[in-house]
């Protein structure tokens, strides 16, 4: 049953794995978890859930955006990305 699983499901697992029993409660933690999705990265969740709790939701998606247009989905194009917009150095 688990391989008809929704691919939601099978991202809310990894998230279990490593923070426990995790359901996004608020609408930037489901975005952060659909942002680690797209990049294929979701052993960072983390990241973009401190992300999303300190930035607002049209920077993230904007960064994304970003990754998206010069195809280069991953973790590291999406925080030169992010970087970029909100005018910070690595």
């Amino acid at each position: 049953m688990k391989g008809d699983a929704p691919a939601m499901t099978n991202i809310l697992d990894t998230v279990a794995r490593q923070c426990g029993s995790f359901l996004p409660s608020r609408p930037e933690h489901y975005l952060a978890i659909q942002i680690a999705k797209k990049l294929s990265d979701t052993e960072a969740v983390r990241h973009y859930l401190v992300l999303s709790e300190h930035y607002p939701e049209h920077l993230l998606l904007a960064a994304l955006h970003q990754c998206s247009q010069t195809g280069t989905l991953s973790g590291e194009s999406f925080m030169c990305s992010f970087r970029e917009l909100t005018q910070q150095s690595s």
